[in-house]
């Protein structure tokens, strides 16, 4: 599968990011766990940005409880809560927001390259694209999107393990496939967190 094939609605520059020409390569990691912990913040303020105005007010006001440490849980779960607690008038709008933090922490990991160091070294430099409202998302069909994403994870991580084993052609880090797959991993991040996150405001709200 190539980038190009991948099914998006919509490809955007985030206000106030620079777009570069292009990216160093079409790759992406396997999921490897966690992100380094500063990151989720950076993360989800890119993937604010792309939300319907209610909903990322919301967010704004809750930043504070969003920059608390995310509970080790899985997308779909964190969802299901996060959807039960605002629909339940007891459930208490704190909570609500908690568990849409852990469900876009959730989202973000499966996108971890697992290359910390040039992570927190280059992320200033990568270029960030939303990709684009899924058509899975639009349905309300959390299942079929993750494992839709899940198998382009996959195989995008067997394009870069193929090219990872090419002599690099520059010293310049911006052009290294390793670059490359970082930049990537972090667009898909933010767009698979606004995603999720979109997912249940639809669920709760009845609509975009």
């Amino acid at each position: 599968m190539t980038c190009a094939s991948v099914k998006v609605e919509r490809v955007t520059r985030i206000p106030g990011i620079h777009l570069a020409a292009a990216l160093a390569i079409c790759c992406l990691a396997a999921p490897a766990g966690a992100w380094p912990a500063p990151i989720y913040a950076e993360i989800f303020a890119n993937a604010r940005q792309t939300l319907p105005g209610p909903l990322r007010q919301l967010l704004e006001d809750m930043d504070p409880l969003l920059s608390e440490a995310c509970r080790p849980t899985s997308v779909d779960e964190a969802a299901a809560e996060a959807i039960a607690r605002f629909s339940d008038a007891g459930g208490g709008l704190p909570a609500a927001v908690a568990s849409m933090r852990d469900a876009g922490c959730a989202a973000a990991e499966m996108n971890d390259p697992d290359m910390d160091a040039l992570v927190e070294t280059q992320r200033s430099r990568f270029p960030v694209v939303f990709y684009g409202w899924h058509p899975a998302i639009r349905d309300g069909n959390l299942g079929g999107y993750l494992e839709a994403r899940r198998t382009e994870i996959d195989n995008l991580a067997s394009r870069f393990r193929r090219t990872s084993e090419l002599p690099n052609r520059s010293e310049m880090v911006e052009l290294s496939p390793e670059f490359g797959m970082a930049s990537l991993a972090w667009s898909h991040a933010v767009t698979d967190v606004a995603n999720v996150w979109l997912y249940i405001w639809i669920s709760v709200n009845g609509s975009f």
